[in-house]
């Protein structure tokens, strides 16, 4: 990897993960806000109406975000044309939703998500007129200011209008317009910093090579939606919208931090990994990085968050939220499997190799499909499970591929989960002792928790830069390196770096 796109990728990783994790604070506090002010059933029926109108978004953008991140040589007709394509169909999508809204209750049997799905529908035509401008600036990594415009719309949309008005009575209503709120920001703040062309160009090589790549990532990503979202579809259907917001809260506790932190990373991996789409052996050096560092990171927290379920239940969503507690430590096991695989994912992605990535997607549905019929008697806790069960079939598999297009043995790729697992089970074993002892001491839910977080956070650390995996020191040596800290070898980590440069030379002459 070049110096210039390294040093594009650390900054750009730098001010996604700031603006992650300002997003993050802020969506506890709006989360735990409205499950004060709403009731369940209300994120019941806005889950339900986002997987309808998700059914047609893949096919509104038809992949055109993905294939102006990875074409190589990108033209301006290419631009006008990504543009063209995702305005017209937002606007189609929009009027589509609108008119086949009432059928949906052919699905599920409940008429008050026909107005619902018809207000959402506009995110359509907001999304089709922002997609290009978007995807430009993750082309560019201009990360720093895409990161400060989705954070100032998440504190004018969610923070300001979502809680005013729940506040104000609107019940459902407040989490549809904070969400379209939302995105017209994001939308008007892309377009003011992209300023790309947008007139319209009818010439088809524009397009082609656009569509080519992009109709095959639309069909990956509507499979992929199944997949995520069919537990919602059948709990939706099964067991109505009470206890599928129970399950969407559970859900949201869990994935929304995870998908906020890997979302900043897969923003800078995929434009960083096209660039190196012909270097396959770079690319695999830095794909096995990659997980490493981001499977140390989220098995850990996720292994906390199963053991401190009861105090993040009682704190974020309230008393009546207690029945997400058992769905909520078994997603906390499934969850961090899915973002570690994300990685292999972005590789076939970057590469271009995309029919596989169809068929491994849809072996998963069918996988998940009958292991929620197997496991439908045990109720959300079974839904968990079999959504545990299927992560690692999804491991299995995307293994096998990665062997097959970046040549790594499946020892290698194993190997990367180690240090995750080894620190996750530590952390969840001392935070599990102490939580017992706070537990029968009876002391407030907020001051177990926030006992949890300091503990589990310090052990974590302890683990990380004391004890380090094999698997992770080489990494570690590299993000110490690119903080300057090996300048300094009379600081306390200038001279840890020198005991890990030992340590690998050491290791480097027994094998």
């Amino acid at each position: 990897m070049s110096k210039n796109l390294a040093s594009k990728a650390v900054s750009g990783l730098k001010w996604s993960s700031a603006g992650t994790i300002a997003n993050a604070v802020m969506q506890i506090g709006y989360t735990s806000a409205m499950a004060r002010l709403l009731a369940p059933e209300a994120f019941g029926l806005v889950a339900l109406s986002a997987v309808i109108l998700r059914f047609g978004y893949y096919f509104a953008n038809l992949g055109l975000n993905q294939a102006i991140i990875q074409k190589e040589e990108l033209t301006t007709e290419n631009i006008r044309a990504a543009f063209t394509s995702s305005a017209l169909l937002g606007a189609v999508f929009t009027v589509l939703a609108w008119v086949l809204a009432p059928y949906a209750t052919l699905i599920f049997d409940m008429p008050e998500v026909v107005p619902i799905v018809r207000v959402m529908a506009l995110a359509f035509v907001i999304g089709g007129v922002s997609a290009t401008a978007t995807s430009l600036l993750q082309r560019n990594m201009r990360f720093k200011e895409l990161s400060i415009v989705e954070t100032a719309s998440y504190v004018v949309s969610y923070l300001g209008v979502g809680i005013l008005l729940a506040w104000l009575d609107f019940g459902v209503w407040s989490l549809v317009y904070a969400s379209l709120v939302q995105q017209l920001l994001v939308a008007i703040g892309a377009h003011a910093m992209a300023r790309h062309n947008v007139l319209p160009v009818v010439r088809w090589e524009a397009y082609r090579a656009l569509l080519a790549y992009g109709s095959k990532m639309s069909v990956i990503s509507f499979f992929e939606f199944i997949y995520s979202e069919l537990a919602t579809l059948l709990i939706g259907r099964v067991f109505g919208a009470f206890k599928l917001g129970i399950y969407n809260r559970a859900f949201m506790l869990v994935n929304l931090p995870m998908y906020n932190l890997t979302r900043t990373v897969s923003r800078v991996v995929f434009p960083s990994f096209s660039k190196l789409q012909s270097e396959t052996a770079t690319l695999a050096k830095v794909y096995l990085s990659s997980t490493t560092l981001l499977a140390t990171l989220i098995i850990p927290v996720c292994l906390g968050i199963m053991v401190a379920a009861p105090e993040v239940v009682h704190v974020v969503l309230g008393d009546q939220w207690l029945e997400a507690i058992p769905v909520l430590q078994v997603l906390s096991l499934a969850i961090p499997l899915s973002f570690v695989t994300m990685f292999a994912g972005i590789v076939c992605d970057a590469k271009a190799v995309l029919n596989w990535k169809i068929v491994i997607t849809i072996t998963l549905i069918v996988v998940i499909s009958g292991l929620f019929f197997l496991l439908r008697d045990y109720g959300l806790v079974g839904f968990g499970f079999a959504l545990l069960i299927s992560e690692l079939v999804r491991i299995g598999m995307y293994q096998t591929l990665m062997k097959k297009i970046l040549y790594l043995s499946y020892w290698k790729q194993l190997r990367v989960y180690l240090p995750g697992i080894l620190n996750g089970v530590v952390v969840a074993i001392v935070v599990y002792l102490m939580s017992t002892v706070l537990r029968n001491m009876q002391l407030p839910h907020l001051v177990i928790l926030i006992s949890q977080m300091i503990v589990g956070g310090f052990v974590f650390l302890a683990m990380i830069l004391l004890f380090p995996h094999s698997a992770l020191k080489e990494q570690l040596h590299m993000i110490f390196s690119k903080m300057g800290l090996q300048d300094n070898p009379t600081s306390y980590y200038g001279k840890m770096l020198m005991r890990y440069r030992k340590s690998l030379v050491k290791e480097t002459e027994q094998v």
